[in-house]
């Protein structure tokens, strides 16, 4: 399976994503429980200075694989099966020079 085609140059964070279902009653009675058993993590990408060759290639790639990807997170050298949590976000900074932002939701139980 295709993985993203340039690692990401700047920035990656890696935010864990809360599994807890908190719900107050009337009375003030708070009821919680846990969504899943293990943790869930979101990452965030963010590619600076790209030539407009490689923001096309990145583009072409979110519409090619927007429902899963595997996603090695270099830091760790782990690999976590991700879909794309919202639409990318390009800005373009000069001529022919741009930056391009991507939120990943890691994603279980589907088929690479």
């Amino acid at each position: 399976m295709e993985t993203l085609p340039i690692p990401p140059e700047v920035e990656i964070t890696k935010e864990y994503i809360d599994p807890i279902v908190s719900v107050t009653f009337e009375n003030g009675v708070e009821q919680v429980r846990q969504r899943w058993s293990r943790p869930k993590y979101q990452f965030r990408v963010d590619f600076s200075a790209l030539q407009e060759s490689e923001k096309n290639t990145l583009e072409s790639f979110y519409v090619r694989h927007r429902c899963s990807i595997p996603f090695l997170f270099p830091y760790e050298g782990k690999t976590y099966t991700v879909r794309f949590a919202k639409p990318i976000q390009v800005k373009q900074t000069a001529p022919n020079l741009y930056t391009l932002s991507a939120e990943l939701v890691e994603a279980w139980g589907v088929e690479l």
